[in-house]
């Protein structure tokens, strides 16, 4: 319909729904709509079990909450609901492909900036505005989606090592550009030790020996916290940095 913009299920950061309307939406029904979207086999046993792996929904609470979020998602632009009612002896759910969800438009705009390079910045740069948080934000209602968080979390990593690599290129020279892009992913993965090394880094690169010295002050209390050693190569790093022998390579 002119103008009608679909139901998207946000994960990066805690689930949401958005273009529903203004009324608050029921966690489970937030969570429902998750499933939906990220289950191939959409019939009544798996989505039962994900929905409660202790405690399965029952035919009649399956109903009545997919009654409650098709209203919840409206029609789309050909009328009819963006979830499906399911005809007796049909075994699967249907939701319309009209509705979308953030980590695809994460993934699109990450695979199509990262083989270029600094070309590519801008839209690994519009694929970490997207992040609101940890994906799927805290456990619990979610451990279904244990599996995707964790590669959710891994390629949000990634995007912003690249970005803050690329930041402290000379060519699209950009230090607060670097540093937001480590401050969303330690927000997301707060023991990524790649992001402190790239974090340092950024300091170096500033000339911001204060700077320097305090990332090392919270990766070594990051360390201590989840009472685990860091990695040699950050311990590296930190000596290179904090015993006055100059420039690093690549940097």
């Amino acid at each position: 319909a002119p103008g009608k913009t679909a139901p998207q299920v946000q994960v990066l950061g805690p689930l949401r729904l958005t273009e529903i309307g203004p009324a608050p939406l029921a966690p489970a029904l937030a969570n429902l709509a998750a499933v939906l979207v990220f289950t191939n086999f959409r019939d009544y046993g798996t989505i039962a079990n994900r929905m409660d792996s202790a405690k399965p929904w029952s035919p009649e609470t399956m109903a009545q909450q997919m009654s409650r979020l098709r209203a919840r998602l409206g029609l789309d632009s050909t009328g009819h609901p963006y979830l499906r009612p399911k005809p007796k002896g049909v075994e699967q759910y249907t939701l319309s492909e009209e509705v979308t969800v953030d980590w695809a438009d994460f993934l699109h705009l990450s695979e199509r900036g990262l083989p270029h390079g600094p070309a590519g910045i801008l839209d690994l740069e519009a694929a970490l505005a997207l992040v609101r948080g940890r994906p799927f934000g805290e456990a619990g209602a979610h451990n279904w989606a244990a599996g995707l968080v964790q590669n959710m979390v891994s390629r949000i990593i990634d995007t912003a090592h690249t970005v803050a690599v690329l930041r402290t290129r000379d060519d699209i020279l950009d230090v607060d550009s670097a540093r937001d892009a480590i401050r969303l992913g330690l927000d997301v993965e707060p023991t990524a030790e790649a992001l402190y090394r790239d974090w340092m880094r950024i300091e170096h690169r500033a000339n911001n020996t204060s700077g320097v010295l305090t990332v090392v002050d919270q990766v070594r209390q990051m360390a201590r916290s989840w009472d685990s050693p860091l990695q040699e190569s950050t311990e590296e790093l930190i000596r290179q940095l904090t015993t006055g022998r100059g420039a690093i390579k690549g940097l």
